[in-house]
């Protein structure tokens, strides 16, 4: 198996996606404007991109019955649904709290869980390809969420 570090990085720009959302939630909750195109931009970053990661691990995870893990993954579902409608709501800041949570915490734990895991190299072998795949899409949003991050963080700090 890759070292622990490696995985970390195959999610830097998904944390960023997490970050930007985060932000964005913060700035509506405390009356502030937001550009709508830029709360389409993230979620849809993390509806195209961040989901795959979780569709990936589910796949192991429902095959050693770890169905917690992957009621998570629904409720983060679920959540980025709900962060769809309730935009521009005073329901939206809550919704972010509440879907950041969810998906930092999944990630996290499904890379703990998956480290005890004693899955076949096949299986394993296929899995890191598919995150290989994933990053790479991650990191062509890159530029555009560090610009977000940096646009929602108040105050700037260098």
């Amino acid at each position: 198996m890759q070292p622990a570090m490696s995985h970390a990085r195959e999610h830097q720009v998904v944390f960023c996606g997490l970050e930007v959302v985060r932000l964005i939630g913060e700035r509506i909750e405390n009356s502030n404007q937001v550009d709508g195109q830029d709360v389409e931009v993230v979620l849809s970053f993390m509806r195209d991109i961040a989901h795959r990661c979780l569709d990936n691990t589910e796949d192991i995870l429902r095959s050693a019955s770890l169905e917690q893990h992957v009621h998570n993954h629904r409720r983060a579902r679920t959540v980025l649904e709900e962060l769809s409608r309730v935009c521009g709501t005073d329901e939206f800041p809550a919704a972010c709290r509440l879907y950041t949570d969810i998906v930092a915490t999944s990630i996290f734990e499904d890379r703990r869980c998956l480290s005890r895991l004693d899955c076949d190299p096949v299986t394993l072998g296929q899995f890191y390809e598919w995150e290989r795949q994933v990053d790479e899409l991650a990191r062509q949003y890159g530029q555009t969420l560090h610009q977000l991050e940096m646009k929602y963080t108040s105050p700037h700090c260098i």
